[in-house]
This record gives structure tokens, C-alpha cells and sequence, in this order.
């Protein structure tokens, strides 16, 4: 009789498992979508936030700054270069780091070429993706 006490208990249990099935209905009371939305509005808008970039040039000719800019796209095509003007010089920044550690990386090979190069601090441009 106890055996099959537990038999009926353990089929019961199992059967009442399966048997929960619903519908969720999920209510935006705290405006998760405005607020998303408002995000994507405001990096539309807003093309930059803070990062770190490569230095590899200062300079107080815009010429030879550009120069320099085109040399190093033809040698590193998949990276990124701007010229920066922060009186009074003209500065050749490299690539777009949200963190350091990525940066490090990259400036671990540009090193080479560009001994004086260093990492700083600057605006990046955010990624269309």
C-alpha cells in the first residue's frame, strides 16, 4: 500500500509539472521603450564619447601632418587616423579605444614605426553598427 502511495504522489507531482503553461503578458509601466528610444536619439546626435586614441605625431604644419596621415593609411589601412588641432600644433591621432587595453594592443605594433607614439585620453567616433 505505502509503494503505491509514492507511485500515485510521484505521478501526480510529475503530471501537475507539465501542466503549467500560460500566457505572460509583459506591461512597460516604467517606459523602458521611451527610454531606449530616447538612447538611440541621443547617440544619433551625439557622434562622440570618451575613449583613448594613439598619438603618433605633433606637429606645427598642417602639411606635414597630412603627409603623415597618408603615409600611415597606405602602411595601416585598418585603422583609423585624424588630424587633431590643438593650439599650436597639429596632432596625429590613431583609432577609436573604448578601453586602454585595446589601445596598448595597437600601439604595441605602432610602436615600431613610431617609437615616440603614446596613448591618450580623447573623444572617439561611435561605430554605425
Amino acid at each position: 500500500m505505502n509503494k503505491n502511495f509514492v507511485l500515485v504522489f510521484i505521478l501526480i507531482t510529475t503530471l501537475s509539472a507539465f501542466a503549467q503553461t500560460g500566457k505572460i503578458t509583459i506591461t512597460d509601466n516604467a517606459g523602458a521603450n521611451d527610454l531606449v528610444n530616447r538612447h538611440i536619439y541621443f547617440n544619433k546626435e551625439h557622434s562622440e564619447l570618451p575613449g583613448w586614441r594613439i598619438q603618433v605625431l605633433s606637429t606645427n604644419s598642417l602639411m606635414d601632418a597630412k603627409d603623415e596621415k597618408s603615409g600611415f593609411l597606405s602602411q595601416y589601412e585598418d585603422l583609423d587616423a585624424d588630424i587633431v588641432f590643438e593650439a599650436p600644433n597639429y596632432k596625429l591621432r590613431i583609432g577609436n579605444y573604448h578601453n586602454r587595453f585595446d589601445a596598448n594592443r595597437d600601439l604595441q605594433l605602432l610602436i615600431v614605426h613610431y617609437p615616440n607614439a603614446f596613448i591618450c585620453k580623447d573623444m572617439i567616433k561611435i561605430n554605425d553598427n
